[in-house]
């Protein structure tokens, strides 16, 4: 091993070496995609209230997901046809075009394709701060980047609900996308000069773009989030499941493809790469239920105020954030260590929150939610790295675009399948404690058999 790796990198390698500016254009790509998808949440009772639409609301988030999804898939090849740069001010542009059409929109219809073109914009910019982390800095960063942008994340959707209370608080929701759209383009202004020249270490590859395999990837994508808004939990559970066939057939056509999106193998578990995606996919469709669940269930079982409620669920971006930050320093030898650490610290918040959810305290479950994150915050760099390390230098850029993808995929299956749950279990048509006790019980003990593969996955992704 050489001393390069083993030895601790300080932070201060960052600006001494030059690396600074094209980090923070990294982040500032994450800040924008983050920070809005939670902004969002808060300010969109207020535009149902002017424009209208409530029975199209659940599209304003299916389309966003499905543009993040769509786009970060292809945003490997992209970069590898025009270089990061170009790729970077064009995923930007999309943004800014995005976030001008909701805040101008008239009517629903206005705020669904600007919501769409939104999530691309945003979701190429979150995989292009993957792809960056891993070609345009030395490897021996690659840890300290992915921490850092796991903090800005993390930040970023603690201040989006605020921002968006604020514009609303103020009688203003479109502001609030004005604002934004100001920001992208910033993004864009900055983007071309600060990461032109700063091209991967490969020549510029010409690849056909797979629109067959994007258009089932997005069927995919629409079936599992309406699967998850469904009422009648029959037809709920056969589109989950088709979006879940169809996520397959995605996977197995790409892979026997000659211009793939991901790398051969991508969830292979026998591989160190590959069993870093699995692992990291498992926890994250196994606890997205905490997010989407918890604040209403905390308010109809303890009576916590939203704010309050909001708060408990930030602890574990908190957690996760501080965690990550202080854990980016340790040497090579004990990365397997932390990244087991961080599998087991995940593995029983989510058996705990089976037990302590439905009765409480709420104190306990801010407890756990801290936990939770510091799991995250442990392992998220160091599986990510080896997920970039072990696979070969040409498809570094394809990789990493991969690790933010299929976070945003396991994160719908797993919200569609906490909602068919709630479904099941009476949410469609009584919010009363006994009902949503036996959510609160359910929408996490149904997870468990994905806990223990990311268990497995960890104890493989982590061997020397």
């Amino acid at each position: 091993m050489s001393e390069t790796l083993s030895s601790k990198v300080p932070w201060s390698a960052l600006i001494r070496e030059g690396h600074l500016p094209r980090l923070l254009v990294l982040c500032f790509g994450v800040w924008l995609y983050a920070a809005d998808s939670t902004l969002v949440a808060t300010i969109m009772p207020s535009v149902v209230d002017e424009i209208g639409g409530l029975p199209y609301l659940s599209w304003t988030y299916t389309l966003y997901q499905l543009g993040s999804v769509v786009t970060g898939a292809i945003m490997g090849l992209l970069v590898l046809r025009t270089g990061i740069s170009r790729a970077t001010a064009a995923s930007g542009i999309c943004y800014v075009i995005g976030c001008s059409l909701s805040g101008y929109a008239p009517e629903m219809a206005t705020m669904i394709v600007g919501r769409l073109l939104q999530g691309m914009g945003g979701g190429g910019l979150v995989s292009i701060a993957f792809i960056g982390a891993s070609t345009l800095f030395p490897q021996k960063l690659w840890v300290r980047l992915i921490a850092v942008i796991s903090g800005v994340w993390g930040s970023s959707a603690l201040c989006g609900p605020l921002i968006g209370g604020y514009f609303v608080s103020t009688g203003n929701w479109r502001g609030a996308f004005w604002a934004f759209a100001a920001q992208g383009l910033v993004a864009v202004l900055v983007a071309l000069p600060l990461l032109r020249g700063h091209s991967q270490k490969h020549d510029l590859v010409v690849q056909k773009i797979p629109f067959i395999r994007l258009g089932i990837l997005s069927l995919s994508v629409l079936a599992i989030c309406q699967s998850g808004v469904v009422i009648d939990y029959g037809p709920a559970i056969g589109l989950w499941i088709m979006g879940l066939l169809l996520l397959f057939l995605f996977l197995k056509q790409d892979s026997e493809s000659d211009n793939r999106i991901f790398p051969k193998g991508t969830l292979n578990p026998l591989t160190i790469s590959g069993s870093g995606l699995v692992m990291l996919s498992a926890f994250f469709m196994a606890t997205i239920s905490f997010t989407v669940y918890g604040p209403f269930l905390m308010y109809i079982l303890f009576g916590a105020e939203p704010l309050v409620a909001g708060y408990i669920i930030a602890l574990e971006s908190l957690g996760w954030t501080v965690t990550a930050i202080v854990s980016s320093g340790a040497r090579e030898r004990f990365e397997p260590g932390l990244i087991r650490s961080g599998a087991i610290l995940i593995s029983i918040t989510t058996v705990a929150l089976v037990f302590v959810m439905p009765v409480g305290p709420l104190w306990a479950i801010g407890v756990l939610s801290i936990v939770m994150g510091t799991g995250y915050g442990m392992s998220w760099s160091f599986v990510s790295k080896r997920i970039i390390a072990n696979v070969p230098e040409t498809e570094r850029t394809q990789v990493s675009a991969s690790i933010p993808t299929f976070m945003r995929v396991a994160m719908a299956l797993g919200s569609a399948f906490s909602g068919i749950i709630a479904n099941y279990s009476g949410f469609s048509e009584t919010n009363s404690p006994e009902v949503a006790r036996n959510v609160a019980f359910w929408c996490f003990a149904a997870f468990i058999p994905l806990v223990l593969i990311g268990m497995m996955s960890a104890w493989r992704v982590s061997k020397e």
